[in-house]
């Protein structure tokens, strides 16, 4: 596979990614603009094609580009970051759509409310995007399977919003499903930025990817199953998981399949058409 040169410096144990971003997204003549919080900086880039109607919800797609320290992440997460901005290049039509590039996924197991997920979904509205379905791509350069998390569906036992929340993602994996056209696996994935977003009120899916075999016998576990958690021995782990947080986490992992199926995602997420009065 064919990298761009700014994604080799992107890789490089000590890069400034969010500035390698900018620089990347400024030289293919990418409009965006940055929110720097305390949590986090976040690149927030618009296509230059998209058509903005109010009859319809905003649509936000994101990819966290910090990793944890000491790897490439070329898997976790960026390929993810790669797939947007190649997606941003091809300067295909969308509807209400916007990605942003996201800060601090990676917090070793401390709560949600500190993810940059978290405050940036507390921060949309500054943004003038209002009441966005995110969708969040995370693990997606290896494997040609999209699943879509079924995570959200354990909040459901909190109750209120939390409740109507978990609902709402539910319909977006459904939508995304017939948009696409074709199956796509669902499975009870760890959380990432997902429920970050979540805590601030946010309907979120996260989407990932993994070679057929991985995906059927993650979807076919009933519930979470203890080794989803990347702490746990990973014996049982899909192997793709296995290499995350690792120095094994390196390009080579990359397969096209992977690259062309996140491609096919971001168009039917561009054209996704989801009447602005649902819940």
């Amino acid at each position: 596979m064919s990298l761009p040169g700014w994604f080799h410096g992107f890789l490089k144990p000590d890069a400034d990614r969010c500035s390698v971003l900018e620089t990347a997204l400024g030289g293919s003549g990418i409009g965006f603009t940055v929110l720097r919080t305390q949590a986090g900086s976040f690149v927030v880039a618009r296509p230059r094609k998209v058509e903005h109607d109010g009859r319809w919800r905003s649509k936000v797609v994101t990819a966290h580009y910090d990793r944890v320290p000491g790897t490439q992440g070329a898997l976790d997460n960026s390929a993810a970051c790669l797939q947007l901005w190649s997606w941003l290049v091809a300067e295909r039509p969308s509807l209400n759509l916007s990605v942003v590039f996201t800060d601090h996924e990676e917090l070793s197991g401390r709560p949600a409310t500190e993810q940059g997920a978290y405050a940036l979904g507390q921060a949309f509205g500054s943004l003038g995007i209002h009441r966005p379905l995110v969708f969040t791509l995370d693990v997606t350069g290896r494997g040609d399977t999209l699943v879509s998390s079924s995570s959200a569906a354990a909040l459901r036992q909190e109750g209120g919003a939390m409740a109507a929340l978990s609902a709402e993602v539910e319909g977006m994996s459904a939508a995304l499903a017939r948009a696409l056209g074709r199956r796509v696996f669902r499975a009870r994935v760890p959380f990432g930025e997902d429920l970050g977003f979540l805590r601030a009120g946010v309907p979120a899916l996260q989407l990932t990817v993994l070679p057929a075999d991985e995906a059927a016998e993650l979807s076919g576990k009933d519930g979470l199953p203890p080794w989803a958690s990347l702490e746990w021995p990973p014996e049982s782990m899909p192997y793709t998981w296995r290499l995350l947080h690792s120095r094994d986490d390196v390009p080579a992992l990359y397969t096209d399949d992977a690259f062309g199926l996140i491609d096919r995602v971001m168009d039917a997420l561009a054209g996704l058409a989801v009447p602005a009065g649902s819940a």
